[in-house]
């Protein structure tokens, strides 16, 4: 595949990620002197797919929507544009180059958290949410390839790309936008959804840090049925598991099937899990689990690119039971 000198006034200068609908690219704003990620989606791939407008509108939306957040625990967007020259004929976002690495990466790694860094990182998500959530902005897909750790042990959430802005009402009927394994029972039954898919999806990671996986694994239709129907097996029940036992009352609640029985907002799930911990949670990962991997350069996931618990396909609602 040949790849673009430029895109806008960037320049190019190196692939970071590559995937079915886009390529990632590092890449050099010579104004300013800043270097950035460009995420890059092939328009004719827009175009050629069922959701069509829909989904070349949600990629405009990735800019609009991060572009009002402005919090040091979220990937900043700098700019939107799109480029159609004789190498390439896409629309991209300029945002935040990141150093550092994905919680997929360490937990595909297999590198060890201790308790005082699940509970940082868990700190460090839910307030870049709450922040997220009050300016009508959520993020709809929280997963461990879209939260990336900096050499200081500092979280960012990346792609917002799928955010859903409380004006927008772009989702298609009988489809969802997320990973199965970390998606609410509203998002496979095709529900109003709210901030709640994010209390859920955060409760996930929770869990998948305490245990090594999430609650629910499986193809995409078992997953499906055991969402919606099934609840999860608390972590001091799962065999082999020797962490705290005092988490279980909060991901309980952070996991409910109903969202009216959740936390309602981002911080109260923080202030809740804080009560149980009950001493001052580091601000950021412990030293030694960042370097458990070198740094890469990081831009969030991979239009296209399948993560932790991905089927890396679109997944329909119909026919699930209710």
């Amino acid at each position: 595949m040949t790849h673009p000198e430029r895109l806008g006034k960037y320049r190019v200068t190196g692939v970071l990620g590559e995937g079915a609908m886009g390529v990632v690219y590092k890449g050099f704003d010579p104004g300013i002197q800043r270097v950035v990620a460009l995420k890059t989606v092939r328009r004719q791939l827009l175009e050629n797919t069922e959701l069509g407008a829909s989904m070349a509108q949600r990629f405009r939306n990735e800019a609009q929507a991060a572009g009002r957040l402005g919090h040091p625990g979220i990937v900043a967007v700098y700019d939107y544009g799109e480029e159609t020259t004789d190498q390439a004929d896409v629309a991209y976002i300029a945002m935040e180059f990141v150093e550092g690495n994905t919680l997929e990466r360490y937990i595909a790694n297999k590198v060890h958290f201790g308790d005082s860094d699940i509970v940082s990182v868990l700190v460090q998500l839910l307030d870049a949410l709450e922040h997220a959530h009050t300016q009508g902005v959520w993020h709809r897909d929280i997963k461990p390839a879209n939260v990336l750790m900096t050499r200081d042990g500092r979280l960012k959430i990346a792609d917002f790309g799928i955010a859903r802005i409380e004006s927008a009402a772009l989702t298609q009927v009988n489809s969802v936008i997320g990973t199965p394994s970390h998606m609410a029972p509203e998002q496979f039954l095709g529900a109003e959804i709210d901030r709640r898919v994010d209390i859920y999806a955060s409760g996930v990671l929770f869990y998948q840090l305490l245990v090594g996986k999430p609650p629910f694994v499986g193809s995409a239709e078992s997953l499906m049925y055991r969402v919606v129907h099934e609840e999860p097996v608390l972590p001091s029940a799962v065999p082999g598991y020797r962490g705290p036992g005092q988490y279980d009352r909060v991901l309980a609640t952070a996991l409910a099937k109903n969202p009216a029985r959740r936390y309602a907002t981002a911080s109260a799930f923080k202030d809740a899990l804080l009560a149980v911990v009950g001493k001052p949670v580091p601000a950021t990962v412990s030293d030694a689990t960042v370097v458990a991997l070198p740094p890469r350069s990081a831009g969030g996931s991979v239009p296209g690119s399948p993560g932790v618990g991905s089927t890396g396909r679109p997944v329909s609602t119909a026919g699930v039971p209710t």
